[in-house]
This record gives C-alpha cells, structure tokens and sequence, in this order.
C-alpha cells in the first residue's frame, strides 16, 4: 500500500516503538454510538500491526483488520490470537482499490495510513477510500482519521528540523484540513470535530534520547526517515553526533519539544454523514 516506505520489511521493529497512541479518541467516540460492544463491527483500514484493533478486541468490539502487507496482517492476526479472541477477521487489501462493502460498519478508522495511498501531490487514492468507506458506514456510522497536519510534521517532533528535507518531501502526501473537508462535502459528510491530545507521544520508547535516531529500529518506527537518501541521513546523525559531544543535545531537545507540548504530534478528524 504504501508508496515510499516498505512496510513488509519494517513491520519486524515497528511495535518496538509504536503504540496505539489516541485509542482513547477512538473508544470515547465509538461510545457515543450508545451501542453494545459486541453490537459494533469496526473496520481497522490499515491496521498495521494490530496496536489499535487489539484494543478495540479487548473492549468486546468485532474488529475487521485490512492491510496491503501480509506481514504487517500476520503480525497483527499473532497479536490478537494470543489473547484469545474471536472478534476479528482479517483483510488484505489495497485501500486505494477498496470497494464498498455495504453499510456493514459502525465505525471506520484510519490510524497514519491514508498518507501512504498516494505518491506526492495526488489525493485520487485517499479521496476513493474516503469515498467508499461512507459507504460502507451505517447511517449513524462515524469515520475517524488519526493523521498529522503541516504544522505537527514540522514541529511535532524534537527532530523535525533536523530532518526538514523529509519534511518537506512528506507535506504533500498530507491532506489538509479545508481541501479535506471540502471533499467530504461533496459526499454529504463533514468534518464534525478536531481533537489532539497534545500530552501523547508516538514514540513510546527512546523519544527524549538522543542516540535513538542513530537506531534503525527506531528509525524505522517513524515513516518520515524513508523519504531521506543515505547521505541526508548521514548528515542528520552526524550533526546529532556532534551536539552530544558538545552537551548541547538534551537543550536543542528540550527546546524544540516546547512546540509539540503546544501543537500535539497528531489529529483526529471526526467525520459524520452531513444531517439533512
């Protein structure tokens, strides 16, 4: 699915350093259904490796997990089968091809995947998701994106500056808040709420650590590393290398994560069919 990272490969780290960050945004709004767990089916479209569908399992929620990778899909299957669940299903498919499905789901949600649907500057995929995932939503269904606006990509993370060419290249595969919800009108939905939680940090482990990006493992927990050639890359740890040496690490750190205390590092979009 992904158009520049390749998720089949760095699915082995990715839980080293990912978790199901904002699942509160999630279960609240699911809540507010005012539904039986066991009554709602969710469709995880780009579930990764199970963070968020795991959770949503765990709440008595059927959860429906779709991704193009088969590893990712099998990681998340292991996940939740160790637990002893038998309220999710699994889906591999390509969400820029995916196909209604009927008004089968209570919920949608898309947690960091729809930035991976299309190549820079082109919205056809994301926009024929969204399309057909309304759909495939039941009348009171809710649609909920878990992404990263302009602002929080560069000032979401102490590294952002330091990466600002990734940053750069990342931006335009980025939807912003207006075309975005100028689209869902033409769809008869809208966006009905923002919501950032400016105290969660996807890196669980490491963040605060200077030697973290020198860590593949780590890296590969943040997909903005994959739009850095060999030489970039190099030229970023070098200059982090250097500030350790000069005891200027901890500061730069500290300082630039002033930003993302203000802004979050994430938003969810909150997207209803438009009440007539």
């Amino acid at each position: 699915m992904s158009k520049y990272e390749h998720y089949n490969t760095t699915s082995i780290n990715y839980d080293k350093t990912r978790t199901a960050v904002g699942i509160e945004v999630v279960l609240g709004y699911l809540a507010k259904l005012n539904k039986p767990a066991h009554l709602m089916t969710v469709l995880d479209a780009g579930c990764g490796t199970g963070n968020y569908a795991l959770e949503l399992a765990l709440a008595g929620i059927n959860v429906v997990c779709a991704d193009y990778s088969e590893n990712m899909l099998a990681q998340c299957k292991k996940k939740i089968e160790r637990h002893d669940l038998n309220n999710a299903a699994w889906k591999q498919c390509d969400l820029s091809l995916y196909a209604s499905e009927g008004q089968v789901y209570d919920a949608v949600m898309c947690n960091q995947s729809l930035h991976h649907l299309d190549p820079a500057n082109d919205f056809k995929a994301v926009k024929h998701f969204l399309s057909e995932a309304a759909k495939s939503l039941k009348d009171d269904g809710v649609i909920l994106i878990n992404t990263i606006t302009h602002s929080q990509l560069e000032n979401g993370v102490w590294w952002g500056k330091l990466i600002e060419k990734a940053v750069d290249r990342m931006k335009p595969r980025f939807i912003e808040y207006e075309p975005l919800q100028a689209f869902l009108r033409t769809i008869g939905f809208e966006i009905t709420d923002r919501v950032i939680n400016i105290d969660s940090i996807i890196q669980k482990t490491g963040y605060f650590d200077p030697h973290s990006l020198a860590s593949l493992e780590f890296r590969q927990g943040d997909s903005h590393f994959a739009l850095l050639d060999e030489k970039e890359l190099g030229d970023v740890l070098k200059r982090v290398e250097q500030m350790v040496g000069e005891g200027t690490a901890q500061d730069y750190i500290a300082t630039r994560d002033r930003l993302r205390q203000q802004i979050g590092q994430f938003t969810y979009y909150v997207i209803k069919k438009i009440e007539e």
